[in-house]
């Protein structure tokens, strides 16, 4: 995902998978200001701070009750003004996205 994409990602828009079936709605975008959107978390280089993704937090299920998706916002395709799209089809998501990165509690 290009960086002009993150101003655009707001709680409660729709979030669909590549074909346009919705998924869930975003419940929290979590940012790093140090982060590289298109890489997964690398090890440090002495001194320096870890590149981690971004990650858009998303709820599922009836009335947002289901299960916390954390997609990476790499992962996501395109927005529009009320909905984002992710690279992979609902049915083939990834199954990292299922389980909260351990590095979440540190970014913005």
């Amino acid at each position: 995902m290009q960086a002009q994409y993150l101003g655009r990602l707001n709680p409660d828009m729709d979030v669909c998978d590549i074909d346009g079936q919705k998924i869930g709605t975003i419940a929290r975008v979590y940012r790093d200001e140090f982060a590289t959107t298109l890489q997964a978390p690398t090890e440090a280089v002495e001194g320096t701070t870890p590149a981690r993704s971004g990650v858009v937090e998303v709820k599922t299920g009836l009335l947002g009750l289901g299960e916390h998706l954390f997609i990476p916002i790499g992962a996501i395709q395109d927005t529009t003004e009320k909905c984002v799209f992710v690279s992979t089809k609902k049915d083939e998501l990834a199954a990292e996205w299922h389980h909260k990165p351990d590095y979440l509690d540190q970014l913005q």
